[in-house]
Parts: structure tokens; C-alpha cells; sequence
């Protein structure tokens, strides 16, 4: 009976992830695609080389890094977006993207939950759950899968830190043995500090804490051992310094407005960042099953906890907690005024929906007596279900499947694939106009306006060759 009901848990789990990979023929270029492409597509269109590419994106990279931003990884990353070599392959991209999150997020319940914790086969419910729960709930889709921008500059380094958590604390266990897989962890962690900063902050946060539980955790014969993990934490310090330190930054802060800089500034950015990890933390416990798992989870790890021995202060772990999520919260806080677009708010999602779980288990670990029976608990657990689907972020999924069942899907995807057409067929140094766009779905963005000096129409003529492109006035009812 047992086995049957992982077997139909794993049919939802595979039905659910379904439409999200067969969204990804919607999926296309946008906005900041057209952008960095544009620097690189020219040079594989006349060469056709792959390193003569790579060394045309290094060369853009370094000039964004001293002009407008510092995040090296990220920028170097968005010159190959998959636009530089082929439009028509774009949605390839978004199937390695799906297919990395969902292997990372394994990978790191199964370290964690089943090795580090002992929960065993407890951390294939997590994974069921909270896999299915952070994609069917991704606050922004469009950002956070099909682009390619956002999705990998987030959501792709979000999947590569998970990945490197786990081999760093892999690293630290191994008390100098394995050299190569040392040395690529810290390289790793060198690339991810100079990822986004939401990253780069979860990264170092979380490499700090792993280095004092081991420390703490160690005999006293194996303490100095135990210290050598705290050096995990210099390379992704190291990467996050220089991209901080980047000449750009100043010039991005400066052009985008918000940013004011001071002491006055700097309380008050301080102030929206602890107000932002409790909000944020209250919106995707109630926004999507979150609290109803927490709460149906409470008399099933009370039994595997008991004999768990000693744990560690539930006042310490929900600081902990609040700490990693402050750190990536600041950032974008202190540069820009607010917590950060759909891609962004994407990460807070992920962190909150993936540590709180974590955050229970160690609250619980140590503990012989946990109030309210199995049956309260899980009537709570239901009751949160129930709120959550009335309240609940799911809407772009429910957009998602039902615009693929209703041909909408398949109409936005004749729209783009008609403009390119109109762009590809256009004699160079022409000036282009396209047909408005009259469909909208979760895996795609318009990027071509009425107006062609608007940034992102200047970037698609550039990618085109053509001297302007714009979009024909959209037609209002009569």
C-alpha cells in the first residue's frame, strides 16, 4: 500500500512538471537577450567560432564590469545566451535550466534531510513537495524559466549553489583529502561570489554557517582540522569583493535613480531589509502549501526526532535563518529602494520554501515532547491547503496549462515566430515595422514597442542588422 501511494505521488509529481517543459516552444528572446547578443552574434555569424565567441564575451564582460555592473559570472554568462548561435533552438536552454533546478534540489534534500539530518527516505516527501511547490508557485515564470536572462542569472546560479553547498560541505567533512574537489568547489564558489549578489550573499551565508557547525561541532582533537573549513568561505568572499569593488556599480546606482546613498540611506535600507524577511517570509508560508507541509510534518519528524540526541536552539536556528535571507534581501534593498523584480523576489521564493522546511527539522531535532496530537496537526495541515489555494500564487500555472489546452499557447508562438520572419526577411539598414502584439502568455515577453529609440527596440534592430525596428500602433476597440 505504502509503495503504491509513492508510486501515484510520483505520477503527480511528473504530470505537474509536464507543462512547465512543454512551455518551453513558447519560450524566446527578450529585452536584455537582444541586448548581449548583440555584441556576440556578429562575431559567430562571421567566424562561426565558438572561442572567438567566448573571447568577445570575456572582452564584454570586463568592459561591464569597469562601465555598469560588477557581476562578472552573470554578464559573461548573458553574452552566450542561446540567441548568439540560434533563435530557433532559444527554448533548449529553459529544458537544462528545469532539468538543473530539479537535480540540484535533490541533491540538496538528500544530503541534507537524509545525511545530515538522518531523516532517511523522509527527504523524498520534501522533495515531492517542495519541488512541485516552488515551481507550480514561481512567483514570475517568464523570468524565472523561459527567459533567459533572468532565469539564468537567477534561478540557474540558485540551482549551481545548491549544488556547491553541498560539495562544500562535502569538502569540509573530508579533512584535506580529495585536492580536485576542493580546489573546483572553491572555483565555484569564486564564480558564484561574483554572480548576482542575492546569490553571492546566500552563498557566503551559507558557507559561514556550514564552517561553524563543523567547527563547533568537532572534537577537540579534530578542532584545528575543523578550522580549515572556515576557508571555504574566502572564495566566494573574494568573488563577491571584486564585483562589489567594479567602477560600474556607481555608474548603474547613479543612472537608475533610487539610490541616495549616507548613513540616513543606509538605516533605512537596514530597516526595509528586516521588515522584507518577515514579510516575505509570511507571503510564501501562505501563498503556497508551505505551511500546510510544515504543519502535516510535525508529527511525522516528531517520531524519527526523538532519539536524535542533542539539538540546537530554536532561537538560534530561526536567527540563522533570518540572517541568509536578510543577506540576500540588502542588496537589491541598498542599491535600488526595493526588494527586487519578479526574478528576484523568484530567489527569495526558492530560499524561504527550501530553509524553513530545514529550519523545522533542527527546531524539532532533540526535542522528547511536541504538543497536539497526529490528527490536530494534520487538520491544521488542511486547513493551510485550504487558505492556500484561495489566497495562493499559482495563477501563471493555471495560465500555463489552460493557454496550452486552448490554443493560446500555440497563437503567441506564430506571433514571434511571424516577427522574426519579417526581421530575417528585411534588407539591412532598413527601417522595420512589425505587427503590435495581440497574445500574452506566462513563457514570453514582448520586447519590440511603438517607439523605436526605446533601448529595446534599438537592441533588436542591432541584432537584426536592420537600422529600426517598431511595432505598428495597437489596434483599441471601437
Amino acid at each position: 500500500m505504502r509503495k503504491n501511494g509513492w508510486i501515484l505521488a510520483c505520477i503527480a509529481f511528473v504530470l505537474l512538471m509536464v507543462p512547465f517543459y512543454l512551455g518551453i516552444t513558447g519560450a524566446h528572446p527578450a529585452t536584455d537577450d537582444f541586448t548581449f547578443a548583440a555584441y556576440t552574434r556578429p562575431t559567430f555569424v562571421r567566424t562561426g567560432s565558438i572561442l572567438h565567441v567566448i573571447k568577445d564575451a570575456l572582452s564584454y564582460t570586463l568592459r561591464t564590469w569597469r562601465d555598469w555592473q560588477g557581476t562578472i559570472t552573470g554578464v559573461f554568462i548573458m553574452a552566450l545566451n542561446p540567441a548568439v548561435f540560434s533563435i530557433r533552438h532559444y527554448g533548449i536552454h529553459a529544458v537544462i535550466l528545469l532539468s538543473l533546478y530539479l537535480l540540484a534540489m535533490a541533491v540538496f534534500l538528500h544530503h541534507f534531510v537524509a545525511k545530515r539530518l538522518g531523516l532517511g527516505k523522509i527527504w523524498r516527501i520534501f522533495y515531492l513537495v517542495l519541488g512541485a511547490s516552488s515551481l507550480v508557485f514561481l512567483p514570475d515564470m517568464v523570468e524565472g524559466i523561459y527567459w533567459f536572462n533572468g532565469a539564468w542569472f537567477y534561478t540557474g546560479a540558485q540551482a549551481c549553489a545548491l549544488l556547491t553547498l553541498v560539495l562544500c560541505d562535502l569538502v569540509m567533512q573530508e579533512k584535506g583529502k580529495g585536492v580536485l574537489r576542493t580546489v573546483f568547489c572553491a572555483g565555484m564558489l569564486f564564480a558564484l561570489g561574483m554572480d548576482n549578489y542575492i546569490t553571492a550573499m546566500m552563498c557566503l551565508l551559507g558557507t559561514l554557517l556550514l564552517a561553524i557547525l563543523r567547527i563547533c561541532g568537532a572534537p577537540e582533537k579534530e578542532r584545528k582540522g575543523a578550522l580549515r573549513a572556515l576557508l571555504m568561505v574566502l572564495p566566494v568572499a573574494a568573488g563577491l569583493a571584486i564585483s562589489v569593488m567594479a567602477p560600474g556599480n556607481k555608474v548603474r546606482m547613479a543612472t537608475d535613480g533610487a539610490y541616495q546613498g549616507g548613513p540616513v540611506w543606509m538605516a533605512v535600507s537596514i530597516l526595509k531589509t528586516l521588515w522584507a524577511g518577515g514579510f516575505y517570509t509570511a507571503r510564501f508560508l501562505f501563498k503556497t502549501p508551505l505551511l500546510s507541509f510544515l504543519l502535516a510534518m510535525v508529527p511525522v519528524l516528531r517520531k524519527r526526532e526523538n532519539n536524535s540526541g542533542k539539538g540546537i536552539s530554536p532561537v538560534i536556528v530561526i536567527l540563522a535563518y533570518f540572517l541568509i535571507l536578510w543577506g540576500m534581501l540588502f542588496p537589491h534593498i541598498y542599491s535600488s529602494g526595493y526588494a527586487g523584480s519578479g526574478r528576484v523576489i523568484n530567489m527569495y521564493h526558492d530560499y524561504v520554501l527550501l530553509a524553513l522546511p530545514l529550519v523545522l527539522c533542527l527546531c524539532l531535532r532533540g526535542k522528547e515532547q511536541v504538543p497536539g496530537t497526529a490528527r490536530l496537526w494534520g487538520g491544521l495541515s488542511a486547513l493551510a491547503l485550504i487558505l492556500c489555494l484561495i489566497l495562493g500564487q499559482q495563477n501563471n500555472y493555471v495560465k500555463l496549462v489552460t493557454d496550452q489546452l486552448t490554443g493560446v499557447q500555440a497563437a503567441y508562438i506564430h506571433q514571434f515566430q511571424k516577427e522574426y520572419a519579417i526581421l530575417e526577411a528585411a534588407e539591412p539598414g532598413t527601417d522595420v515595422i512589425v505587427p503590435a502584439w495581440t497574445v500574452q502568455t506566462v513563457t514570453g515577453k514582448p520586447t519590440i514597442y511603438e517607439d523605436p529609440t526605446v533601448w529595446t527596440n534599438e537592441s533588436v534592430a542591432g541584432y537584426f542588422g536592420v537600422r529600426s525596428v517598431r511595432a505598428e500602433p495597437a489596434k483599441t476597440p471601437e
